[in-house]
């Protein structure tokens, strides 16, 4: 039960960030492919998330498996094998998701402003489901699959291979390029909304990893809940700059 009782309680906190993703996806795209399948919706939906799914089991695993080896926490984890833990405050790293996330919406309003005259596509503030999609998706879900999983497996190879875990200079270079990695994951959804040249994808990759190391910090530093808690206090942050400014 040591690996089975965390695995299964963030599989199970997880999967209700996939039902709202699920909940928000529009079909039309997928019903208009010439090899989609003629099936009822909710199992298009159902459909449409298995490969999260499959990328959430396997970041799972990585981090239930491997964080302690490598001196990164979870709290939750931690309690269900019955070890002493502390819940990180959720003070700092609301207030810097918070912020970094006004900030971003800032740094995009000027990119837009130099990129298009001020135009910017795709920034109308998000219906209820949408919002709380991309709180759970993105607070649960990506944390789970990067950070508890490709941070974590990243932290361990640098182990196996120096007998040393990674201390600042090493641990940092692995944080970011865990955050350039979930910018990168942000240019197909960004294709749909508008034409992607370089200076989108760039700006696309850039702004999120800057996010993505808040994200990656506060999970080596803090836990993986203090990671959790920045992503997801983000997402109001950036609503709040883009209606503000």
């Amino acid at each position: 039960m040591w690996f089975q009782k965390p695995f299964f309680a963030w599989i199970a906190i997880g999967a209700m960030g996939l039902l709202a993703l699920a909940a928000t996806i529009d079909l039309t795209f997928l019903k208009g492919l010439p090899e989609a399948p003629d099936l009822p919706d909710p199992v298009l939906r159902l459909l449409a998330i298995t490969q999260p799914f499959m990328l959430l089991a396997a970041g799972t695993a990585a981090g239930v498996g491997l964080s302690h080896r490598v001196g990164l926490t979870s709290w939750l984890t931690a309690r269900l094998r019955g070890e002493p833990a502390r819940f990180p405050s959720p003070v700092l790293p609301v207030a810097a998701g918070l912020v970094g996330g006004i900030l971003i919406a800032l740094a995009d309003r000027w990119f837009y402003h130099v990129y298009s005259g001020g135009e910017t596509p795709g920034t109308a503030l998000p219906t209820l489901m949408q919002g709380l999609a991309a709180i759970t998706y993105g607070g649960i879900v990506e944390e789970l699959m990067l950070r508890y999983g490709l941070l974590t497996l990243m932290f361990w190879a640098a182990w196996k291979l120096s007998g040393r875990v990674p201390g600042s200079v090493l641990g940092t270079m692995l944080v970011i390029v865990v955050a350039m990695l979930f910018g990168l994951g942000h240019l197909p959804a960004m294709a749909v909304t508008a034409p992607l040249d370089a200076a989108i994808a760039i700006r696309t990759i850039l702004l999120n990893a800057v996010l993505g190391v808040l994200y990656g910090l506060f999970y080596w530093k803090r836990g993986l809940e203090a990671g959790m808690m920045a992503h997801m206090a983000s997402h109001p942050g950036l609503w709040i700059g883009l209606s503000l400014f």
